[in-house]
């Protein structure tokens, strides 16, 4: 699969999990008596999948080019997690920031207040770590892990 369908596949994917995780989290904890889960999810997702395909998208080769760039081959699995989690994490807020910038001045609104600044903030930081874990989930290759399982198994079936 080309990079950019993958990519495209983990947006998707990443929209439909960040999208239920907040309209189960606005579902359960803020007052929207008449509006369902199923009818908050249609709402984030309507708003968040354009952020994700033409902000996350860019964002995600931009990271990854830079990553590349800055390989060091004595890094730990550890640190390259927490340093690929980072930038992931500043690429979700630049995205969201920009989104939230482009939404005020189509509003006629030319300052944010503090508070629509953290949110966007906390809002791109959750969507690019779930971009970035799915996108790790999506790299374990499955079918390997369980024949070493299997191999694993056989060899202590033997002792």
């Amino acid at each position: 699969m080309s990079k950019f369908l993958h990519r495209l596949f983990i947006s998707i994917l990443s929209v439909v999990i960040f999208s239920a995780l907040i309209a189960g989290f606005q579902y359960h904890f803020s007052d929207v008596g008449q509006l369902g889960f199923g009818m908050l999810l249609g709402i984030y997702v309507f708003y968040t999948a354009p952020v994700f395909i033409l902000g996350g998208i860019p964002a995600s080769y931009a990271v990854d080019a830079l990553l590349k760039k800055d390989k060091k081959e004595l890094a730990t699995k550890l640190q390259t997690y927490l340093r690929s989690t980072m930038m992931y994490g500043i690429a979700g807020i630049v995205v969201a920031m920009t989104y939230s910038a482009i939404t005020s001045l189509a509003n006629g609104q030319y300052f944010f207040t503090m508070m629509e600044s953290i949110s966007s903030i906390f809002i791109g930081l959750a969507a690019a770590l779930v971009y970035y874990h799915i996108n790790l989930l999506l790299q374990i290759n499955w079918e390997k892990l369980k024949e070493q399982h299997r191999q694993q198994e056989q060899a202590n079936q033997t002792y």
